[in-house]
């Protein structure tokens, strides 16, 4: 009979199998059809994982069961799907995503993707939220014990590594050629809104950029100062702030946490 806590790794095994799946089955089109494969074979060793830990006998030792052992089945077939997934970083899942289902085996810890090495601040930011949002969750999931839980977790879990992989896109498109740049859409002249609500309908009414000016907003740049706060003038949502002291170029930058604080302070 195996073990509860081989039991608790199968359960996690075939969670991480269905989001694999999930993924891969996406019209959107990321990943591409390589990385959909990869998908698919991380999907099928999951499941022989799954089904080792849940078959296979555990040894014993004068009479008491081991339960902190896996099975050769079950260890080749994660190696082999951590293998994939550090070959195939666009798809999302870290490089050793499987100390997730070994976890509970082993009682290891779970390890965060390596980090982008960001140059931009901006990008240092959202990494670093995305960092700290995953340790919240590894704890959580090292603690949680329900099936239908744990199964929650850790598909919030791979959302945010989907999202870093997504960061990581970002990171590797030269920001300093003005060719490579993405264009910027034409910007909405709206009133500035004064509720969250009220900005979201303007998007839905005009596009995803949409221009209202500012009043008393202390932004900090993000490009220089470290941080030293200055005052913003006009809002490009969600592209970023025009601010008196900043060349509005190098300030695109800074968008995403410039629409973040103003989200902030219209909560």
């Amino acid at each position: 009979m195996p073990t509860p806590n081989a039991l608790d790794a199968a359960d996690r095994a075939r969670t991480i199998a269905t989001i694999a799946r999930t993924r891969a089955a996406d019209p959107a089109p990321l990943p591409n059809a390589e990385g959909r494969a990869a998908l698919l074979e991380i999907a099928t060793l999951l499941d022989t994982a799954a089904h080792s830990l849940e078959t296979e006998e555990p040894g014993t030792w004068d009479g008491i069961v081991i339960t902190n052992t896996m099975d050769w089945d079950a260890s080749q077939a994660l190696r082999a799907a951590d293998e994939i997934a550090a070959t195939h970083p666009a798809i999302g899942f870290p490089p050793r995503f499987t100390q997730y289902v070994t976890a509970p085996v082993f009682g290891n810890n779970v390890d965060l993707p390596p980090s982008l090495l960001p140059g931009s601040p901006v990008l240092i930011v959202l990494e670093g939220d995305l960092f700290a949002k995953l340790l919240v969750l590894h704890a959580a999931i090292g603690t949680m014990t329900g099936k239908d839980i744990v199964a929650l977790l850790l598909e919030n879990a791979f959302r945010l590594h989907w999202k870093h992989a997504h960061l990581a896109e970002l990171q590797a498109v030269p920001t300093d050629r003005p060719a490579n740049r993405p264009a910027v859409p034409a910007a909405v002249e709206i009133p500035t809104p004064g509720t969250p609500t009220a900005l979201r309908r303007a998007h839905d009414a005009y596009g995803q950029t949409v221009t209202f000016g500012l009043k008393d907003r202390r932004l900090p740049c993000h490009v220089s100062d470290e941080g030293v706060t200055h005052t913003a003038v006009r809002m490009v949502s969600h592209r970023g702030a025009t601010i008196a002291t900043c060349n509005d170029d190098s300030h695109r930058n800074a968008a995403a946490v410039a629409a973040r604080e103003l989200y902030d302070s219209l909560s």
